[in-house]
């Protein structure tokens, strides 16, 4: 038993009749919910994330495999720090430049993100202990715990019908065996069904044996992707996420001498249907940094540096979207010097207005 296992067992008085360990009453009702990523992920848990082809499901799940990776909030839920072993079956070089464009975006070096190019049948025994030795072996290696196994994607790592209830069964079960092996979260990638409103392709076992689910959606006109909290199974679902991924240069050329470019989110995920604006990050310096009143263009260039690797185009289109918002949501005004933006307009929050 590991050390955070008999930390758990300690908390709770465990009666033991035959060989079977049993709870009386509500004992244990007092235990606190642990999380991988506050609100999202609970820690040692079975999930899955789905979503349409061209979802951008995958890019998430890089994001938060990053964030655990280095330690860093992940859109201000705070993560444990940890490793995590990511299995991406449909290849790893695709893989390595999503996390390239994360590390560009955020200025961060990803060193405990380990990617394995190739499937695991999850449900076959002997594929399996080969990825459960390898965790072990990793973390004996490096000297740090593996949090989190990502499975990209279920259809990958898979073997059978997804459609039959004993595969799906199989399936899950190898999830968790792997999860109590390792101790770790694993989180499954999925594809949506025809009806994505209907969740994940496949099965309805997937979804009621999941402690968590979130479906992903990718609106074209706006550029915008949705992470929508369908399931979590001990705790309150989280609110609906909004994200504006942006096209990164990764500094190299193709055979062409064109360059070559990948996703990654420049600009914390905003709350959808929240008016206060509390997520925006060009509200939170106008408050916070500026106290309530600056020009566009200090405004601007304390949001969005300049940074190496991003196009000074992508970073002025993620303020204007940002301003754009709050100005529609009422929350600021802006005092235009002409026909068009100035970089001296002045910005002022609504609620201080009164003070000027």
């Amino acid at each position: 038993m590991t050390k955070e296992n008999n930390t758990t067992a300690r908390n709770n008085i465990i009666n033991e009749y035959g060989k079977l360990s049993f709870f009386r009453g509500s004992e244990g009702y007092d235990n606190i919910q642990e999380w991988l990523v506050k609100s999202i992920i609970p820690k040692r848990s079975f999930g899955v994330i789905f979503g349409k082809s061209g979802s951008r499901k995958s890019f998430l799940a890089i994001d938060i495999s990053c964030a655990i990776a280095t330690g860093s909030l992940w859109h201000n839920h705070r993560t444990q720090a940890g490793a995590v072993v990511y299995v991406a079956a449909e290849g790893q070089t695709g893989m390595a430049k999503r996390v390239r464009a994360w590390e560009i975006a955020t200025s961060e070096q990803v060193e405990h993100l380990y990617t394995l190019g190739q499937g695991i049948v999850i449900s076959d025994p002997s594929a399996r202990n080969t990825l459960i030795n390898a965790i072990h072996d990793l973390e004996d290696t490096n000297g740090i715990k593996v949090r989190l196994i990502v499975l990209d994607t279920l259809a990958r790592n898979f073997e059978g019908d997804e459609n039959n209830s004993d595969s799906m069964g199989k399936f899950i079960r190898g999830c968790d065996l792997v999860k109590e092996a390792t101790n770790a979260s694993v989180l499954c990638v999925h594809h949506s069904g025809k009806d994505a409103s209907k969740g994940g392709r496949g099965s309805s076992a997937l979804n009621a044996a999941c402690d968590f689910e979130f479906q992903v959606t990718h609106d074209s006109k706006t550029g915008l992707t949705t992470l929508s909290n369908t399931k979590q199974k001990d705790a309150e679902e989280a609110p609906d996420l909004v994200f504006d991924f942006q096209s990164i240069d990764l500094g190299i050329v193709c055979e062409e001498g064109e360059p070559i470019t990948s996703l990654a989110l420049l600009t914390q995920a905003t709350t959808k249907n929240n008016n206060s604006g509390d997520n925006n990050p060009v509200l939170k310096a106008l408050r916070e940094t500026f106290n309530g009143r600056c020009t566009r263009e200090e405004l601007r260039a304390h949001c969005f540096p300049p940074k190496e690797g991003i196009a000074a185009n992508t970073t002025n289109q993620n303020f204007k979207r940002a301003l754009a918002v709050l100005v529609n949501k009422g929350l600021v005004s802006v005092a235009q010097k002409g026909k068009i933006a100035n970089n001296s307009d002045i910005i002022t929050v609504v609620e201080q207005l009164e003070l000027f």
